[in-house]
């Protein structure tokens, strides 16, 4: 331990020695790209996050138009207009329907401060519109100096799918009030209209525009400062809005739509000889991009300014590293400290425990063989535990391993065929029945079914029961639905059927009675089979009891039956599960079972 803590002694003056010819300007290099790279880096990822604030803005404002355009068909006035044109044709819709109309739009005009104006063209070409200022109706649409956008919009009506379909920015059509060149600028969310009221035909267009007010605010609340450009654009490259004002209702500037074109995703972007770290978010909603915009000579002066409090804090610590120096003797032990503290934490539950490993001194190399020991280690556990795995799934699969009936299933269908030809039905039931029990244990490899499977597959076993006792066996399944998709171990209900029939009811003369009830309570399925037969003999049951203590898997000439159903549960489930038997020797016996409520 003496020359250990002489060589790491000396290793570490040397260290110190070589800190101290660092040259300063050096440090100031590295810091300074280092810091640069940092700060980028957190703030990309923090435009990213404020990039996608703003789209989910966004989003927000097209389920509100959704909304509102839902309030539209519920209006009462609007469905009275709907029902005028289905009465009597948008030709001779009667007078006033455009104050109807008006008085429609201006209600919802009230309920946001950003829309702009609500516009309808009917089938005819007719335009009517209404804005907080104005309110006008139009005979024809191609007047009223609509964008080319709209109106192309309008006239491919028939080849567009119902949903909103959102329009570039442009000027709003002139109003009356305004001359042409003082329409605001507006983008509108679109919506083909049909008629409710008569079997959904469409009726017209409905536009409704939105000033960038809230294309404003948003980018207001996602500036990281003053210099940060904040643009919504579509699909098309169109500018939605842009926060400095230069390029909204214009096309996207040629770098930053070669960038989504080309499917780029590095963080800077250079637009008219400015580079900036670029961030965005898809709308969804509206098929947009949010993209935020910072110029990168932010994150440059940051980053010198971080690079002169390094600088300074590193002339401070190398002042004080010659005086530190006397103390490393005191520090040289806490690495084997730290390799004991591990080795210490280590048990049968913290097998994954690994020393930290840096350099190439002896701690290092103690470190290292003590992490590829516990490396052999787990691995031998995992081993040890797959193989156990391994285990329990072949002794399942010889619970449930019947001989191949390929052969009996195959000529049971050619029995069926033929008793269904000589008209003996009895003899289809049983063909069938057996049939699909034979199908069912061949049709999967799992080793679990729904209870819906299982209880199908008890039902074809019953039948033929019910047809080989006749009146001296009735049978009631009572399962509810909801309990239908939950899984049990496949090939359960039968063994318990088939164990109630055999040993309850069979040897007595006259009719017996068989119930399956299956329900849930809280986290557990529960099952009960019970019957009216002649019970069990107090002997009996203390030798089946017995048998469930035993672990090994029962022999061929037990059969499947209780002590196999036992054993089965303890494999699936654990101390999960319990089975309980309740009899009376002249009065009969019931069979519980408990086990988690699992769904497929």
């Amino acid at each position: 331990m003496k020359m250990l803590g002489s060589k790491i002694r000396y290793k570490l003056v040397l260290a110190v020695l070589l800190i101290l010819l660092l040259s300063l300007s050096l440090v100031t290099v590295i810091s300074n790209q280092k810091s640069l790279s940092v700060i980028r880096e957190q703030s990309s990822v923090l435009n990213a996050s404020l990039a996608q604030m703003g789209a989910e803005q966004l989003s927000a404002a097209a389920s509100q138009i959704n909304t509102i355009y839902q309030s539209i068909y519920l209006d009462s006035e609007f469905r009275d207009y709907l029902k005028s044109l289905a009465l009597s044709g948008p030709r001779n819709l009667p007078v006033g329907y455009t104050d109807q109309l008006k008085s429609v739009f201006l209600s919802r005009l009230s309920s946001r401060t950003d829309i702009y104006s609500i516009i309808y063209i009917d089938p005819l070409g007719r335009l009517t519109y209404c804005t907080r200022d104005e309110a006008g109706h139009y005979e024809d649409y191609e007047n009223c100096g609509l964008p080319e956008d709209y109106t192309a919009l309008y006239e491919s009506l028939d080849t567009w799918q119902r949903g909103l379909k959102m329009l570039p920015t442009a000027k709003h059509m002139a109003l009356r009030s305004k001359a042409g060149n003082k329409a605001p600028l507006v983008y509108a969310a679109a919506r083909k209209i049909v008629n409710t009221e008569s079997h959904y035909e469409p009726v017209g267009v409905m536009y409704i525009t939105m000033d960038l007010s809230t294309c404003a605010h948003m980018a207001q609340t996602i500036s990281a400062d003053s210099t940060t450009l904040v643009y919504v654009v579509d699909q098309n490259g169109s500018v939605i809005y842009d926060s400095s004002g230069s390029r909204t209702g214009q096309s996207a500037p040629k770098s930053l739509a070669a960038y989504f074109s080309e499917g780029r995703n590095d963080p800077l972007l250079s637009i008219e000889r400015t580079t900036y770290v670029i961030a965005h978010s898809e709308v969804a909603s509206f098929g947009w991009r949010v993209v935020t915009l910072v110029p990168e000579e932010v994150y440059a002066k940051e980053a010198y300014s971080v690079s002169d409090a390094i600088l300074l804090s590193a002339i401070a610590v190398l002042t004080l590293a010659a005086a530190l120096t006397t103390l490393f003797s005191r520090i040289l032990s806490r690495p084997l400290e730290r390799m004991a503290q591990t080795m210490n934490r280590v048990d049968s539950e913290h097998l994954s425990i690994r020393a930290a490993v840096s350099g190439h001194d002896e701690v290092s190399q103690m470190a290292r063989s003590f992490n590829e020991l516990m490396d052999r280690l787990q691995t031998a556990i995992q081993n040890e535990y797959l193989l156990e795995i391994r285990h329990k799934e072949a002794m399942l699969r010889a619970l449930q391993a019947q001989l191949n009936p390929h052969f009996l299933y195959n000529v049971l269908q050619s029995v069926s065929s033929m008793a269904e030809v000589r008209e003996a039905p009895e003899i289809v039931t049983l063909a069938r029945s057996l049939g699909s029990l034979l199908r069912y244990s061949i049709q999967s490899e799992s080793l679990t079914a729904t209870v819906r499977e299982e209880v199908s597959h008890v039902e074809h076993y019953l039948l033929i029961q019910k047809i080989r006792f006749g009146e001296r066996l009735h049978y009631q399944l009572n399962v509810p639905e909801y309990v239908m998709d939950c899984v049990l171990p496949r090939v359960f209900l039968q063994p318990m059927a088939e164990n109630a029939i055999i040993h309850g009811l069979e040897s007595q003369p006259e009719p017996g009675n068989l119930s399956i009830r299956i329900w849930q309570e809280d986290d557990f399925l529960h099952i009960e089979v019970s019957d009216d037969g002649c019970g069990i003999l107090p002997e009996e049951l203390e030798r089946i009891y017995e048998q469930f203590r035993l672990t090994q898997i029962p022999n061929t000439e037990t059969g499947i039956g209780l002590i196999n159903l036992k054993s089965r549960l303890e494999l699936f489930y654990g101390e999960r599960a319990g089975l309980r038997i309740e009899t009376e020797v002249g009065v009969g016996t019931s069979i519980s079972i408990t086990l988690p409520a699992e769904r497929g």
